[in-house]
């Protein structure tokens, strides 16, 4: 989605381009709030509203842009912008977020691409109208000797019977193996936490984890993106709740993180023709 005019512009050209926050029902964004109006337009192009600030190209373009990028102290208070003007966007109509750093060269720029884009965005919209995003993370620690011998006993039926020694070699040589069982395992407890779930997700994302060989804290098992219908939403929480208070004797911790914008479920605009 994100447009880039860097390719014809100076290094050192402090040329304006429109940032681009999200996209929002036409109808139901007419204004924003006091704290947000005097940097943030709202362009209504056909149904569909398009929240964009002012911004200067040399910020996110050129020679200096990446080392920017990677500058907290510059990163920081503008990743909170664009997350305050969003969630102020959420509260008033359902919303299409774009991601950091997405610019249009000029207002018709972007018109075109609504005008490209138009039904896609606007059926995205429809359907997360009363919706909003939950992160469900699922957590195992494996540093303890009770956890390490719980594991063994449910991956080796013959565990309680070996010699402490034999057990300490055991440990010694297949370490890696029983945590991805313990991984793979309770990974399957999360499943079945999803299929509790039911119609209180309206639908479900796996989302990456990164994996360790072994580890001596708190580790992922799981993330998945909710799409959670905000009348459901309290219903979701409290089968979380009592479905992490049965497990709580298997190392697993389970928790929920939001509401956000659902940004794990827009569609790529840029995969579309």
């Amino acid at each position: 989605m994100r447009e880039d005019p860097a390719s014809r512009i100076d290094d050192g050209s402090d040329e304006k381009a429109l940032y681009l926050f999200a996209f929002g029902v036409g109808s139901r964004l007419r204004e924003l709030p006091a704290t947000l109006a005097e940097q943030v337009e709202i362009h209504h192009i056909g149904d569909i509203a398009a929240l964009v600030g002012s911004t200067s190209i040399r910020d996110y373009c050129g020679a200096d842009a990446a080392n920017r990028l990677t500058d907290l102290a510059w990163l920081t208070p503008r990743l909170r912008r664009h997350a305050e003007v969003i969630d102020a966007a959420m509260r008033l109509s359902p919303v299409f977020p774009t991601p950091f750093g997405t610019l249009y060269s000029s207002a018709s720029s972007l018109a075109r691409f609504v005008d490209a884009h138009h039904r896609t965005i606007l059926e995205f919209l429809r359907a997360t109208f009363e919706h909003e995003e939950w992160e469900l993370r699922a957590e195992a620690r494996f540093d303890t000797p009770q956890a390490l011998d719980q594991l063994a006993c449910e991956a080796w039926p013959e565990w309680r019977t070996l010699p402490k020694g034999a057990r300490y070699l055991r440990l010694c040589r297949d370490r890696a193996a029983l945590l991805d069982f313990g991984r793979v395992s309770l990974h399957t407890h999360v499943e079945e936490l999803l299929t509790e779930l039911g119609p209180s997700a309206a639908d479900v994302r796996r989302r990456d984890i990164e994996h360790r060989a072994d580890s001596g804290h708190a580790e992922f098992i799981s993330r998945y993106a909710l799409l959670v219908p905000k009348p459901k939403s309290a219903e979701a929480r409290a089968r979380i709740a009592a479905f992490a208070e049965r497990r709580s004797d298997s190392h697993l911790t389970i928790d929920i993180v939001g509401p956000a914008p659902p940004f794990s479920f827009r569609p790529n605009l840029d995969s579309i023709q």
